[in-house]
């Protein structure tokens, strides 16, 4: 089976999944906020920012590692999850010592214990089992899938059950630790490998591991600070406001898309070899990636008072218009990722690593600057500087792979007039109803439907008439013919 039919059908199945979590998490933010307040999200927000950030300053990118490497040895794997597992444990204590230290910083008490329970997660998803990573690296999710789908189930039971029965930021803590130890323990079923203790090949992994742990922080700290300063500047309160609107724009993103582009990092690191072969992969997957977000984009920044109030209800309408510049933040959120991911998969991780730094100084330098006026002004500025660093590293990208940014633009305008399309004829449509719930689902309805089919008219027209839509005719010929060989 080739690269391309093994990424196609893992996507398939990576997205399946993720649809089914993407309705867990909408179900889940539906009833937590209708149960919970917005200090309480504000908790659950400041935990995990410092557990996300101790997490990075111990990752070791052990799934890039054996992801990118020509030949995997057991003393390969063995030394990954050895070195996971003694980083992570350690942090884990150091968390708990600081814990207290950390709330007090904020002025938020109730931070101190919920921060030193969530840091658990860190030793017990370290405990995994690394025959996962070759199940990534081979490009077979089928396993995972199963897996992944029973930890979300379970997450989710838990914590609208506990939110049910003792509404409070602990029915989200308590999901976190519960995610963590069905997944690690159920890794141990869909792979046999069983792992044993070695630091055989500390010193290699470590030669490639030092530059992600260094962008990781950078990273953390790029995405995470307009977070810190609406804490410091506007309160606990409302940074619950900001950050869960701001994770409702993210939704798409970390629930379906993000993991449906992972089969990509494999795909693009097997053509590194041929020049061609490269460009090809990366430009096809950048613009299947932008003609999925720019319609999803377009609703969000369209309809933000609509989504809000449907999705968290009329308690949260104060921060509904967050959600118009965080629409921009989701869209340059996605491409980021895989932007890097290809950099990674070219080896360029050191060259990802001072980009991420002097981007990170500067989004710093103008959100102090400008910011602190309001979380609109925040939102805003935060939105256009995702923009300008993400194309900033589209351009370092196609200095590294020769994709051709005009012929990436080209593949992406079926989609841009399929949404235009679409927003003129959603915009358009009469509704008797004032029900939000049939409004959101009605536009929305229409929306998805009518998008959708204009791009796919426009997309074969445009595949009739250009060499780049020939050589993709040509791709979508051969997978279907592997397919059905299959």
């Amino acid at each position: 089976m080739s690269a391309s039919l093994r990424v196609v059908k893992s996507a398939g199945l990576l997205l399946s999944l993720q649809l089914i979590q993407r309705g867990l998490g909408i179900v889940s933010t539906l009833i937590l906020a209708r149960l919970l307040l917005p200090e309480h999200f504000g908790v659950v927000a400041l935990v995990m920012i410092a557990l996300q950030f101790f997490e990075l300053l111990v990752e070791t990118g052990s799934q890039q590692y054996i992801i990118q490497k020509t030949e995997v040895s057991n003393t390969d794997l063995n030394t990954a999850w050895s070195m996971d597992i003694s980083i992570k444990s350690a942090m884990c204590l150091v968390i708990i010592m600081l814990s207290v230290p950390i709330a007090s910083f904020f002025d938020t008490p109730a931070l101190a214990p919920a921060l030193a329970v969530a840091s658990v997660t860190l030793p017990i998803r370290s405990l995994k089992t690394p025959g996962v990573m070759l199940l990534a690296r081979e490009i077979n999710y089928r396993p995972v899938f199963r897996l992944t789908l029973w930890q979300k189930l379970l997450s989710f039971a838990t914590v609208v059950t506990w939110a049910f029965i003792s509404p409070s930021h602990w029915a989200m803590i308590a999901g976190t630790v519960v995610s963590a130890v069905v997944f690690t323990i159920g890794s141990y079923r869909v792979h046999d490998f069983r792992p044993s203790w070695t630091l055989a090949h500390l010193g290699q992994q470590w030669r490639f591991s030092q530059w992600l742990l260094m962008r990781g922080i950078v990273g953390f700290t790029r995405s995470q600070i307009d977070n810190l300063m609406v804490s410091r500047w506007f309160g606990t309160t409302q940074l619950g406001g900001y950050n869960l609107v701001r994770e409702v724009s993210l939704l798409p993103a970390l629930s379906a898309i993000i993991p449906m582009t992972e089969p990509l990092l494999a795909a693009i690191a097997e053509g590194k070899k041929e020049a061609d072969t490269l460009a090809f992969r990366v430009r096809l997957g950048m613009a299947l990636l932008i003609t999925v977000l720019t319609p999803i984009t377009a609703f969000i920044m369209m309809y933000p008072e609509l989504i809000v109030r449907v999705l968290l209800g009329p308690d949260w309408s104060e921060f509904a218009g967050l959600l118009r510049p965080f629409g921009l933040f989701f869209f340059t959120f996605c491409l980021f990722s895989v932007i890097s991911d290809a950099l990674i998969a070219q080896g360029r991780v050191k060259l990802l690593f001072w980009f991420d730094l002097l981007s990170t100084l500067i989004i710093i330098a103008v959100l102090a600057g400008i910011a602190r006026e309001s979380l609109y002004t925040m939102a805003w500025a935060r939105g256009w500087l995702a923009v300008a660093t993400t194309v900033l590293l589209l351009v370092i990208l196609d200095r590294e792979t020769k994709f051709s940014v005009g012929r990436l633009a080209l593949l992406c305008l079926p989609a841009a007039a399929g949404t235009l399309f679409a927003l003129s004829l959603t915009i358009a449509l009469p509704l008797a109803s004032q029900h939000f719930l049939v409004e959101f689902l009605t536009r929305g309805v229409v929306f998805v439907f009518s998008a959708a089919a204009a791009t796919l008219v426009i997309a074969w027209l445009w595949m009739r008439g250009s060499e780049e839509g020939h050589q993709l005719r040509f791709l979508v010929k051969k997978l279907y013919s592997e397919r059905k060989s299959a």
